[in-house]
C-alpha cells in the first residue's frame, strides 16, 4: 500500500511540475499592424531617438533623456524594421537595429558604474537576440 501512495504522489507531482513547466513556457507574442499612420508614429519616435543613439559613444546614458519609454521605442523600431525589410532598405534596417540595441546604454544613473555596465550587457545581449529573433519570424513570412 505504501508503494502505491508514493508512486500515485511522484505521479501528481510530476504532473504538476510539467503543467508549470507548460505554463511558464508560454510566450505572449505581439502583433504589430502596419499602417501608414503607424509608420508615421514610428518615425517619429525614431527620430526623437535616433540622435541620441547615432553620437558614435559606447557610454552609459541616463534612461530619463530617453524622450519615450524603452517599449514603446522598441515597437517603434519593429514596425520600421518590417518596413525596411520589406521596401529592402537595408541602410535603414541597419540603422534601426542599431537603435534598437543601443536602448541598453539607457540605464539609471543612480545604480552604481558597475552595476549599470552588468544590466546594460546583458540587456545588450537579449536586445540583440529580439531583434533577431524577430527579423527572423518577419522573414519567414509571405506577404
Amino acid at each position: 500500500m505504501t508503494d502505491m501512495n508514493l508512486w500515485i504522489g511522484l505521479g501528481v507531482l510530476t504532473a504538476v511540475l510539467y503543467m508549470i513547466k507548460w505554463l511558464q513556457g508560454r510566450r505572449k507574442v505581439t502583433v504589430y499592424r502596419i499602417s501608414p499612420t503607424s509608420l508615421k508614429r514610428s518615425r517619429d519616435v525614431m527620430l526623437k531617438v535616433l540622435p541620441l543613439v547615432e553620437d558614435g559613444a559606447d557610454g552609459h546614458l541616463d534612461e530619463t533623456s530617453l524622450p519615450v519609454d524603452k517599449t514603446t521605442v522598441k515597437s517603434a523600431a519593429k514596425i520600421l524594421a518590417y518596413h525596411f525589410w520589406k521596401e529592402a532598405q537595408h541602410e535603414e534596417l541597419a540603422r534601426t537595429k542599431n537603435c534598437f540595441i543601443s536602448l541598453s546604454r539607457f540605464q539609471n544613473r543612480d545604480l552604481e558604474p558597475d552595476a549599470r555596465e552588468r544590466i546594460a550587457t546583458r540587456e545588450r545581449a537579449r536586445l540583440v537576440q529580439e531583434f533577431d529573433c524577430y527579423l527572423t519570424h518577419t522573414s519567414s513570412r509571405k506577404g
